[in-house]
């Protein structure tokens, strides 16, 4: 639809500047003129706003639309809490790769984005099985010619799941780690989204998107104390551990340089912003 755009905007430039004589009939040239100059003006006024509500992701929109514009993009969106206690970050075990990450997991749509994700014709992550767990997961594989529509859906909170409690509770209270009595509700606050960039998965064999978030979670003083428990009572094979920036960093190898446990990659978002996958 991008290029159907530019072609039209391209032609009706030409027809204001040098359409005089195309049309003999001067009454009819000037009406013609008149409706070209308000279609222009109006695909101007759309350009704009594209370009406004883009202005962060022009470069990948481009890349994505012209060198990816007929391949599949695969897009992870998912949130992440940084858990911190006396220096130590908490982390749980990895539900489908065996590894140690930060509490969280992908955002989810709701039914009513059917429509539009059938309109863009997005296909959901072939290496992720579909069960009741993983359906409607935010794991999905768009055309690099309709990227920049799904991330104009995503901003837009509409239809689609903008609350963090879901997987806090899944990973952190179903399995009875952290207690629901003391942890009826969280409180936390947006830190920041990494860098939006487009890389090439080796474990995907695809290009990949990660449109992942950081939130740090504000506990009240009885989850302090909570979390504080749950730290001394971490034993060698819990389903979490705690442990320092350094050791998150260096993926998993500790001060004495072994390694008891791999650390997701991902995790050093935690701590910065501007990370990316290598």
């Amino acid at each position: 639809m991008t290029i159907y755009y530019f072609i039209s905007f391209l032609f009706l430039g030409i027809f204001i500047f040098f359409g005089d004589g195309w049309i003999t009939n001067k009454t009819v040239s000037d009406t013609f003129h008149e409706l070209a100059v308000g279609a222009f003006g109006a695909l101007l006024g759309m350009a704009i706003n594209t370009i406004i509500n883009l202005r962060s992701k022009l470069w990948v929109c481009f890349l994505a639309s012209t060198l990816y514009r007929f391949k599949h993009i695969r897009i992870s969106a998912a949130y992440i809490f940084k858990i911190e206690i006396d220096g130590k970050y908490l982390l749980v075990k990895g539900r489908n790769i065996d590894q140690l990450q930060p509490v969280g997991g992908v955002y989810k749509r709701l039914p009513d984005s059917s429509k539009f994700f059938q309109e863009l014709e997005i296909l959901d992550d072939k290496q992720i099985p579909i069960c009741d767990t993983t359906r409607h997961d935010l794991r999905i594989r768009v055309k690099g010619s309709r990227l920049h529509k799904f991330l104009e859906w995503f901003d837009s909170n509409q239809d689609r799941e903008i609350s963090h409690w879901r997987e806090f509770c899944e990973e952190l209270i179903l399995p009875n780690i952290l207690s629901g009595t003391v942890f009826p509700h969280i409180n936390y606050k947006f830190l920041h989204r990494n860098p939006l960039y487009i890389h090439q998965s080796v474990f995907y064999g695809c290009p990949e998107i990660l449109l992942h978030e950081v939130y740090e979670l504000l506990p009240t003083s009885a989850q302090v104390t909570a979390l504080k428990h749950l730290m001394q009572a971490q034993q060698t094979n819990s389903p979490f551990q705690w442990v320092t920036e350094n050791t998150i960093r260096r993926l998993g190898y500790l001060h004495d340089n072994t390694k008891p446990f791999a650390v997701a990659e991902h995790a050093t978002s935690l701590f910065d912003k501007e990370f990316k996958i290598k």
